[in-house]
């Protein structure tokens, strides 16, 4: 059976919102809401502490950064000073004090208890170590520059010639072929030239006490600066070869 509702729609009985569409609309409401909730606690919450953290972190970036420019810097400079150091050292290992050596060298020229009587014409000693060092020749080691003299050495006969250079020699080096150690004057050498002497002719009719004389010229090569004071030294060996 049809039935039909005749009365106005203002005397009508209100119809209700169905149960279903009402429980979907609250659910959708809630699910809004909650993703509004989320999005701002993410945002303006958690969002702020980690650009927080990442503003600290960058913070601490730039200054490790710093620190290791600083730390840089600085190794630079105590690499810097540790070569000024080491350059200082090796120039105080390998200089030669030069007013020492010549004292020791005058006290065996001027020594008259020696078998020997001697005295110098010309002296020349390097002026400054840095300047003179040089490679050697036909591959002998580098050596410290030269140290030449030329004298002459008085004798009674012409046959004391041979003997009186050889122990001016010996005097000079310490004769570490023959002791197995340099004397203190040689210790700074490398090398010394072959012994040699010629008997001058004087022409002057005066006569000399002792009668002849011989003259002489040596060369001694100083040590190289490169040397490693540190080490023990070695023994400083004289140039092979018999006198002239």
């Amino acid at each position: 059976m049809i039935r039909v509702n005749l009365l106005p729609p203002e005397y009508r009985a209100a119809a209700g919102t169905p149960v279903g569409r009402f429980v979907a609309i609250i659910a959708g409401v809630v699910a809004v809401v909650g993703a509004g909730c989320f999005y701002a606690y993410t945002h303006f919450v958690q969002l702020q502490k980690v650009r927080e953290v990442r503003a600290l972190r960058e913070e601490e970036a730039v200054n490790k950064d710093r620190q290791k420019e600083r730390s840089l810097a600085l190794q630079r400079e105590i690499d810097e000073y540790q070569q000024r150091r080491r350059a200082i050292q090796t120039i105080n290992r390998n200089r030669v004090l030069w007013s020492r050596k010549l004292d020791q060298f005058f006290d065996i020229v001027a020594n008259r208890e020696a078998p020997y009587n001697a005295w110098l014409e010309e002296l020349e000693i390097p002026t400054q170590m840095a300047t003179n060092r040089r490679p050697g020749q036909l591959g002998t080691p580098q050596d410290g520059g030269e140290f030449r003299f030329a004298g002459f050495l008085a004798m009674q006969t012409r046959n004391e010639a041979l003997a009186q250079n050889s122990a001016f020699y010996k005097a000079m080096t310490g004769d570490p072929d023959g002791t197995g150690r340099s004397s203190e004057f040689f210790t700074d050498f490398v090398s010394i030239s072959n012994p040699n002497i010629e008997i001058v002719t004087s022409g002057s009719s005066k006569v000399l006490s002792p009668p002849v004389t011989g003259a002489f010229k040596c060369e001694l090569r100083l040590r190289p600066p490169t040397v490693d004071a540190k080490k023990p030294a070695t023994s400083a060996a004289p140039a092979a070869g018999a006198a002239k």
